[in-house]
Parts: C-alpha cells; sequence; structure tokens
C-alpha cells in the first residue's frame, strides 16, 4: 500500500514539473542578405563606352561603269599590293564603242583635213581678187566648223578609252580584303561597293557615341584607356563631332596606340574616358544599382541596421538618386558614407526584419 502511494506520489509530482517548463521553441534561421557597404567614389569621372574596331583607311572599292564581273580572284584577309588588279567587268562592248570612236575620229580628222585645204585655196584666190569675201568667209566658217567635229570626236574618243579604266578595280594601296560583296558572273552596278579594304598596318581606331551629358568634356588629343579582345592599352581621341548622328549621339573616334598584331577590325570594345574629379564629386556617394528599388513614393533602399550578436534590422529609406555612372547611381539624399545596404532579394524584405550578411 506505501509503495502504491509512493509511486502515486512520484507520478503527480512529474506531471506538475512538466506543466511548470517552458515549452521550448525552435527559432527560424536569419535570412541571409548580399549586401554593399557605401562609400565616396573617387572615380565619378569616369565613363565607359563600347564600340567596335575598324581600320582607320578604310576604303570601299568599286567599278565606275556597269557591266558583268569577269575577273575576280581575291577573297576576304588577302593581303594585295598597290596597283595589284582585284577584279575586271567584261570590256567587250567598251571595245567595240571605242573603235567606233576611233572609226569617228579619223573620219572627222580627214574632213577637217579637207576644210583646211579648201580654205587655204580660197584665201590665195582672195588675195590675188580672184574670190570674193563671201566664199572667203564660208570657207572659214567650215574650216571651223570641221576643227570643232575634230575636236569632239577626240573628245568623246578619249571618253571611251577611259571605260577601259572604269571596269577594272585596282588596289589603291597596299592592304587587306576585309570584305567581298560580289563574285564572277555577277552583273555590277556602278558605285556600288564590290570590295572593302583596310589598310595592312597599325592603324586601328574606336568608334563610340557619346551622349549629350559628356560631349563637352571630350577633347581632341587627350587619352582614354581602351579594352579590347582581353587587352587594356591605350588609345589617343583623333575625332570629336560637332553634331549628333542618327543614334542621337555624338561620334568620337579613337585610335589605339600601338596595337598589337592579334588585334583586328570588327573586334568589340569599351573606351573609358576620364573627365577628372573635384572634391565635392570626390563626396559623392554611390549605391549598385542592384541595391535600388522603386515604389509609389519614388526609389528606394533597404539599409541594414547593426544589432548585437550579427543581427541587422531592415530599415527602409528613400533616396535621391543622381546620374548613373560606371558602378551604380550617384547618391545625392538618403544615405550616409558607411551605411550597409541589400543587394539582393528586395522584394522579401521589409522595414523591422531581422536578417544576417551574406559572406
Amino acid at each position: 500500500m506505501m509503495k502504491l502511494k509512493y509511486l502515486l506520489f512520484l507520478f503527480i509530482s512529474l506531471a506538475i514539473m512538466s506543466c511548470g517548463e517552458k515549452k521550448q521553441v525552435k527559432e527560424k534561421p536569419l535570412k541571409p542578405v548580399k549586401y554593399s557597404k557605401i562609400v565616396s567614389d573617387q572615380n565619378t569621372g569616369m565613363k565607359t563606352f563600347n564600340g567596335i574596331s575598324k581600320s582607320g583607311a578604310e576604303t570601299k572599292l568599286s567599278f565606275r561603269s556597269n557591266g558583268l564581273i569577269v575577273f575576280l580572284e581575291v577573297k576576304n584577309g588577302e593581303r594585295v599590293k598597290k596597283g595589284d588588279i582585284l577584279a575586271k567587268l567584261d570590256q567587250k562592248d567598251i571595245a567595240l564603242s571605242y573603235d567606233k570612236s576611233k572609226a569617228s575620229v579619223a573620219s572627222a580628222r580627214s574632213q577637217m583635213n579637207l576644210s583646211k585645204s579648201n580654205l587655204d585655196r580660197i584665201k590665195e584666190l582672195y588675195q590675188s581678187n580672184s574670190a570674193s569675201l563671201n566664199e572667203y568667209d564660208n570657207a572659214k566658217n567650215s574650216y571651223a566648223n570641221a576643227l570643232a567635229n575634230y575636236e569632239n570626236a577626240q573628245k568623246s574618243m578619249n571618253i571611251q578609252a577611259s571605260q577601259f579604266e572604269y571596269s577594272i578595280i585596282k588596289a589603291p594601296i597596299d592592304g587587306i580584303i576585309a570584305q567581298v560583296n560580289a563574285d564572277v558572273n555577277e552583273f555590277a552596278q556602278a558605285g556600288s561597293p564590290i570590295f572593302v579594304m583596310n589598310s595592312d598596318g597599325d592603324d586601328l581606331e574606336i568608334t563610340v557615341g557619346v551622349s549629350e551629358t559628356y560631349i563637352s568634356k571630350v577633347k581632341q588629343g587627350e587619352e582614354v584607356d581602351v579594352k579590347i579582345n582581353g587587352k587594356d592599352i591605350k588609345g589617343l581621341i583623333s575625332e570629336v563631332a560637332f553634331s549628333t548622328g542618327a543614334t542621337m549621339t555624338y561620334s568620337v573616334v579613337i585610335k589605339l596606340v600601338d596595337p598589337s598584331n592579334d588585334l583586328r577590325p570588327g573586334m568589340p570594345a569599351e573606351v573609358t574616358f576620364s573627365f577628372g574629379s573635384d572634391s565635392a564629386s570626390s563626396e559623392q556617394l554611390i549605391v549598385p544599382v542592384k541595391g535600388v528599388g522603386n515604389d509609389s513614393k519614388g526609389d528606394f533602399v533597404f539599409i541594414l541596421r547593426p544589432k548585437p550578436d550579427g543581427v541587422y534590422e531592415v530599415e527602409k529609406v528613400h533616396v535621391q538618386l543622381g546620374n548613373l555612372i560606371n558602378n551604380g547611381f550617384i547618391v545625392n539624399e538618403g544615405i550616409q558614407r558607411g551605411d550597409i545596404i541589400a543587394t539582393a532579394g528586395l522584394r522579401t524584405l521589409h522595414t523591422g526584419m531581422n536578417v544576417q550578411l551574406l559572406n
């Protein structure tokens, strides 16, 4: 009986103790957040534009007359010398026209000589009072007309002779064929580019479009940094457009300084201009683009305020943004140097939320 009472007392005691203990709740792990620390940027005076490399002496070659292409043997990438014949048109019709023009010249010359002999004869008769003044004037007019016809025939023959040159494309300089736009047995139109030729030298250049915000700061002759084909090289500004083109940007040409042999026309390039920085720009604060959100009240960032034990509390702060530069937005108002902001998962964050930094 005593043993039974003891067991009953022990059971009741354990039940009371278990009721008095607090239930342990398993805490949810803190959300890790990507972040960035706000610092003053020393390179706010730098801006990068994209462009494509090209030869500084790119030339488009075409025929100066219409015709059927009968000779074309050069290929893309082939090196040629100045004066090399690159292509020819069929010259049969040109030769026929040239022969006709030569015959016309011969006929006009014969008529001119005949008129000259007649003029000389009438002149002698006139001087001996055997011919009238009217006959002498008619002889002079006849010779003048024959002379004019002969000169016109010669000009026509010269024009026909030039057609032979117009039907041939020769290399104007030593260079490399960069593009071939036709083939044998195709009909070529006068002035339509058949070849694009680049000079065979170290004259690569980059053309970029610069917006109106920066064009006033771009000066001819200044040095810029160029990144092309994984290489960092120097460039010099050689041309600055005065007005915008079809893209509504100002064309700026940069000549590469000592480009290596592995660089070729058509390679994408990044050109970084340094516009300098003053004391004001050196204090400007930069926030990464990924750290900026937007709601009905405007642009905002999530600042991560530090708490004990490595915990950070989220605070949504609206900011006033300035220009967009290489590494983010310039922030004119809303954050301070040293603030830590979230740069990912902005849709999942809210004010008062506790997070930890993602290392």
